[in-house]
């Protein structure tokens, strides 16, 4: 039947070659693309998984590139020891040297100036060492991490270790370079209480005669001090300079209802905080006022003279009347590090002519050669939260007792902080009378534990007696001078109780300071509190501050300088050489260990790159499979659709050319 009303036969031509253009158009883009998955059409259900993958496949690049980093800074790093450690085999070679006994002190000098020049390099390598201004090796920095994962932690971190002269040990000074007192007390001296030997300055006699002024508050105690110190000077090496310093208290805003008076002097009403310390500076004699940030004025001189409030109303300018009193500075006049301390047995002396108390006096804490600072005893109370107490500016927390043995370990709970480590000491002297053994019998108590003495003849059987109680960390001994020593390591309170007739036995004790203690009578005790030891573990700055520091026995300390580094490698003498090769050999082994560390790291970063390489290949396998085009499919269906159209294209020129047979029939 032929139909014109319906080209049935060109229409479904029409929609078939419309779908083989659509094939050929899919197969053109797959192959020029090389994607199976051009746009979230051509499969949707695979779209998130390209994603995810692509993202994956990227992140794994770049840590793998950060791993590369990694690699290349550990080894940087290494290559800066490696030459510190060739300085160091030149270093030991110089000290085996120095261990010949031919030298001349010539030849010695040159070897010590080669060594010298070598420390300073090793220093020099380690400012130099860095990767991207990062220094590896001066211990600005503790550690680097780098992200070696797709994922958040997969970070590798790397130590990164110190490693100067002074860190290896081969340079360094001992003790404090300049010392600075907390503000002096008043006293008035006289012939009996401050003799010339009972202060230490360098283990010489601080001061060049007895002192015998009143230096009561009034009397310009610091300036005073000052000229006694120096008059010694010639022997002790040390120069002391005094100064004072008083801040006041915050104000946001100045009302002042009155005049006060600052040495004396008038202060005038003024408005605000600028105008009035223009006045001081004007009108008070022997201060400088310096307005600071927080809106507190500081009040300061240069010679250690008393600062006088006084006056109508210094509290509307944020001061508190009163005499202040000022400072001392000490500083080795050749440079080399203060050491003062009391005259005392504890501190090497014959005798206890000194005590701590007269240092404490001068504003001073015990320091030694060392840089250990030794407090007083410390007090009959527990730290508390209200106490201000801070070293190196940082808040001490409470103590579980009043122990110098429970403070210092309230004080090294915050030792990451203050880089300050504090240990308790506690000796106890005792006058025995062996004689009057048999009568003590067992009337006497240490800490509450009763001790029999009634067969005790001589002090070594004391010493047994006492050890035999086992009482806490309490150690008895004989010190030098043949006595009886009761030492706690810790800090730790000695409680002596007499319950029967007081004298008896124990004739009389001394305190961990020196000082005499009367015996308690029947039935009573004496407590003995110990002392607290600081030390920097880095030899440098201690800061004591805050209201409360008397708590633990220590003046406050407004400052310390770190000591200068010089070499601690000497060839001098035989000895010194044949000593430091021990020293070197150290340093040597640090080296090697931190190399060590370094490339541990290294091979950690290697063995995960391996990973990482596995699974960016992996990851990119299965984005293939699921995102890449099959050609030889894709190529098929191409030269299929082709044909397909092609043959279309002919049977639908065929099917408009039934049009004319039509016309045809017509005519």
């Amino acid at each position: 039947m032929l139909n014109i009303g319906n080209l049935t036969a060109s229409h479904f031509i029409q929609r078939n070659m419309s779908n083989h253009i659509k094939e050929m158009t899919e197969s053109t883009h797959r192959l020029s693309s090389g994607k199976r998955v051009n746009t979230a059409s051509d499969d949707p259900s695979s779209v998130g998984s390209i994603s995810r993958l692509n993202a994956q496949v990227l992140s794994l690049g770049e840590a793998i590139s950060n791993g590369a980093e990694g690699k290349v800074l550990t080894q940087t790093a290494d290559s800066g020891l490696s030459s510190i450690n060739n300085l160091l085999a030149r270093i030991r070679e110089l000290a085996v040297q120095g261990g010949n006994t031919t030298l001349t002190t010539a030849d010695r000098n040159t070897l010590q100036v080669e060594i010298d020049a070598y420390l300073t390099e090793i220093d020099a390598v380690t400012k130099l060492i860095k990767f991207n201004t990062i220094k590896l090796l001066d211990g600005s920095n503790d550690n680097v991490s780098f992200l070696v994962g797709e994922n958040k932690d997969d970070n590798i971190s790397i130590n990164l270790v110190k490693s100067d002269s002074t860190a290896l040990g081969l340079s360094g000074g001992s003790g404090v370079k300049e010392f600075t007192s907390g503000r002096v007390t008043g006293f008035t001296y006289n012939s009996s209480n401050l003799a010339a030997s009972d202060i230490k300055i360098n283990s010489q006699n601080a001061l060049a005669s007895t002192l015998t002024s009143n230096l009561s508050s009034g009397n310009n105690t610091a300036t005073a001090l000052v000229t006694a110190i120096n008059a010694n000077s010639n022997n002790h090496g040390a120069t002391a300079t005094g100064f004072n310093k008083l801040t006041s208290t915050a104000k946001s805003s100045l009302t002042m209802s009155n005049t006060f008076t600052i040495n004396s002097n008038v202060i005038s009403i003024q408005t605000s905080l600028e105008n009035l310390v223009t006045e001081i500076n004007q009108e008070a004699a022997g201060v400088t006022a310096t307005l600071n940030s927080d809106n507190t004025i500081t009040l300061s001189n240069t010679t250690g003279n008393d600062i006088v409030i006084g006056g109508n109303a210094p509290t509307d300018a944020g001061f508190t009347a009163g005499t202040y009193l000022g400072y001392l500075k000490l500083a080795n006049v050749d440079g080399t590090f203060v050491k003062i301390e009391a005259m005392t047995k504890a501190n090497g002396y014959a005798s206890n002519s000194g005590n701590i108390d007269d240092l404490a006096r001068f504003g001073f804490n015990e320091v030694d050669s060392s840089t250990i600072i030794r407090s007083d005893l410390v007090s009959t109370n527990s730290l508390t939260s209200s106490h201000d107490i801070k070293i190196n500016d940082i808040e001490i927390g409470v103590s579980d007792s009043a122990s110098a043995a429970a403070k210092a370990i309230a004080i090294n709970a915050v030792s990451s902080s203050t880089n300050v480590t504090a240990s308790g000491i506690n000796v106890v002297t005792l006058d025995i009378n062996v004689g009057e053994a048999s009568s003590a019998g067992s009337n006497i108590s240490i800490n509450g534990n009763a001790i029999n003495f009634s067969s005790v003849t001589n002090t070594t059987e004391t010493i047994t007696a006492i050890n035999n109680a086992s009482i806490g960390d309490i150690i008895a001994s004989a010190n030098s001078s043949g006595e009886v020593e009761l030492t706690s390591a810790s800090g730790a309170d000695i409680v002596i109780t007499h319950s029967g007739t007081a004298g008896v036995f124990i004739d009389a004790h001394t305190d961990a300071t020196g000082a005499s203690i009367s015996v308690a009578g029947s039935g009573s005790s004496v407590t003995f509190k110990g002392q607290i030891l600081l030390t920097h573990t880095a030899g440098d700055v201690i800061k004591i501050s805050g209201d409360d520091v008397g708590e633990l026995g220590f003046q406050a300390q407004a400052s310390s300088s770190a000591s200068i580094p010089g070499s601690t490698i000497s060839v001098s003498t035989t000895s010194n050489a044949t000593s430091a090769l021990t020293t070197i050999d150290t340093a040597i082994d640090t080296i090697a260990n931190t190399r060590a560390k370094f490339g541990a790291s290294e091979n950690a970063i290697d063995h995960r790159l391996n990973y990482l390489l596995d699974a960016k290949t992996n990851s990119t396998s299965r984005l293939s499979k699921i995102e890449d085009a099959d050609f030889a499919l894709e190529t098929a269906k191409l030269t299929k659709a082709q044909i397909m159209s092609r043959a279309a294209s002919s049977m639908l020129a065929q099917a408009n050319a039934n049009g004319e047979v039509f016309l045809r029939l017509i005519n």
